[in-house]
């Protein structure tokens, strides 16, 4: 009976050890996790960090924009494009085992982000567009974050996945979640001044705007275009929406569900509930915007950026 104890004791002795020592070892993991992104994010936060002027008349002309688009946006996007295709593709199960993305599919989104970084870095922005230089500096921070993701997942063979990063929380890659964010932080940023050039040229467009999830579909009926992409890019990073298509392509959907009278004949009252249903059915692709751009923004003065003109 007394060796039956001590055997009983031993086995509890035994698993609590062991259930410490998980718990202890998830626990560094994650410290180190922590650790590493702060790291990044500090080494790439000077980036932000140049000597520039306050914002002027002479700020976020089209020219600023233009060149942002050229030399920072667009590169992210082919690196941002080419990830979200690939997530989609192995949440479709047409990509990888099953189980995992292949190595090699790792090997092209790591050098997609490490050429991406390299160009995006070589260029300075206006130092005259404040939100456009801590933009490009979000833009970095994210390509090396996800570089560093990628590179993890290469080394120890698990799977990188993102599936829509607002789900499941808990289970987050803090890596992950925070390259995604900085991703959406600098596109929120990009609006902005496109917000600010709308300002210069159009006097009752306000120069900021901060989008309140309450806005009813009347107030948002009365909103400039320039007002309208902002608010849908606030909503993007709130909502954690990494995704191909860009803020006018949702903007453009959205005024569509409300002129042809769907939103009033679902009952949809906001532009939240609108957004979560064409979110919810994955309505909205790409070139939304350009392809209802004749039947509702002929009239709008927009900046040459190829994503407003190109077909």
């Amino acid at each position: 009976m007394n060796h039956k104890t001590k055997s009983s004791k031993s086995e509890m002795l035994f698993t609590m050890g062991f259930i410490f020592a998980l718990i202890a070892a998830f626990g560094t993991f994650f410290l180190g996790l922590r650790i590493g992104i702060n790291k990044t994010e500090a080494k790439y936060a000077s980036i932000a960090n140049y000597d520039y002027v306050l914002e002027t008349d002479g700020s976020y002309q089209q020219q600023d924009l233009v060149t942002f688009y050229f030399t920072v946006f667009q590169p992210y996007q082919n690196f941002k494009n080419s990830y979200v295709s690939t997530m989609d593709k192995f949440h479709r199960g047409a990509h990888g085992d099953g189980d995992s993305i292949s190595s090699q599919t790792l090997k092209d989104l790591l050098k997609s982000a490490q050429t991406q970084y390299k160009e995006v870095a070589s260029y300075q922005v206006s130092s005259n567009s404040p939100l456009l230089l801590e933009a490009q500096a979000d833009i970095l921070k994210s390509l090396k974050l996800f570089e560093e993701k990628i590179n993890r997942s290469l080394k120890s063979t698990s799977l990188i996945t993102l599936a829509k990063v607002s789900e499941n929380t808990n289970n987050q890659d803090e890596f992950l979640e925070s390259a995604v964010n900085f991703g959406l932080q600098a596109q929120n940023k990009f609006y902005a001044s496109i917000l600010k050039w709308s300002s210069k040229y159009d006097k009752s467009i306000p120069d900021s705007f901060n989008f309140n999830g309450q806005t009813s579909i009347k107030e948002w009926k009365s909103y400039s275009f320039a007002v309208k992409n902002k608010a849908v890019a606030d909503m993007m990073l709130k909502d954690k929406m990494y995704v191909s298509y860009l803020p006018q392509d949702m903007t453009a959907k959205i005024d569509q569900m409300i002129t042809s009278g769907k939103a009033s004949s679902l009952k949809l009252d906001s532009v939240r509930s609108v957004v979560k249903i064409l979110t919810e059915t994955e309505a909205v692709q790409e070139n939304e915007f350009l392809k209802w751009k004749p039947a509702f923004y002929k009239s709008e003065s927009l900046p040459e950026l190829p994503f407003f003109f190109e077909d």
